[in-house]
């Protein structure tokens, strides 16, 4: 299973999404992201899926490109009973609404990629938030390339 994803689930699970209170319905998770016809969201909704089948919840997939669409994503997620989601926000500025409008519906969420920002534009550290190194991630790479270059002579 895709590494990320499992580290959401991890996340979601600790933000205290599933526990006994939900055992009896199975447990609903939203997963959200800006641009759905992207291979790699493609590929992080399918590892969902995956994470969902092996550990005995359902996702719910949907489509958020703008503002609007996302704050009904929520209401949606809230309607179909749904614990909370992960999103991928269209726009880090939307962290505020996004986060009035999970806290209204008593929704937990877990945003990926994108650190939400509040009006002044400061990072909202508050909200969990899982995101790739990228800057670690080149460096590997730059080592690993430097590494098979020095061997190669």
């Amino acid at each position: 299973m895709n590494k990320m994803v499992k580290n959401l689930i991890a996340a979601g699970l600790a933000l205290g999404i599933a526990n006994t209170a939900f055992a009896a319905e199975k447990l609903k998770l939203g997963y959200l992201v800006k641009q759905p016809e992207e291979p790699w969201f493609q590929t992080e909704w399918a590892f969902a899926d995956k994470a969902g089948q092996d550990l005995n919840f359902d996702v719910i997939k949907i489509a958020v490109p703008d503002g609007e669409k996302t704050l009904n994503a929520i209401d949606s997620l809230a309607a179909n009973g749904a614990k909370g989601f992960v999103i991928c926000t269209p726009d880090p500025k939307l962290g505020p609404a996004i986060m009035a409008k999970a806290k209204s519906l008593d929704l937990k969420v877990v945003t990926v990629d994108d650190q939400f920002v509040n009006a002044k534009g400061n990072p909202m550290t508050d909200v969990p938030l899982v995101m790739m190194a990228a800057t670690k991630i080149g460096e590997r790479q730059g080592q690993e390339l430097y590494k098979e270059m020095t061997n190669r002579k």
